[in-house]
């Protein structure tokens, strides 16, 4: 369980729940107000928050997911300090 209000902010949605779609399991994510978003659905949102073109005719759904969850990961992910 995530305590994440925003699925999308969580590393779960970026790390860990594409793994476990990719493996066949229906993947749902709790919203704030209790509700559930698909993964699929979350995805669809994430491209859309990101400003990517999701009817890209260059690029298939795959690479477009592919660099929503780079640039998410990029956005979300902890970075350690440099010395």
């Amino acid at each position: 369980m995530c305590a994440e209000k925003e699925p999308l902010a969580c590393h779960r949605t970026i790390l860990v729940a594409r793994h476990v779609a990719a493996l066949g399991f229906d993947v749902q994510h709790i919203l704030a107000d209790g509700t559930l978003e698909s993964h699929d659905d979350a995805l669809s949102r994430l491209v859309r928050q990101l400003d990517l073109a999701p009817g890209d005719l260059l690029r298939s759904r795959g690479e477009i997911i592919a660099d929503a969850y780079r640039r998410q990961g990029e956005k979300i992910g902890y970075r350690k300090a440099e010395v």
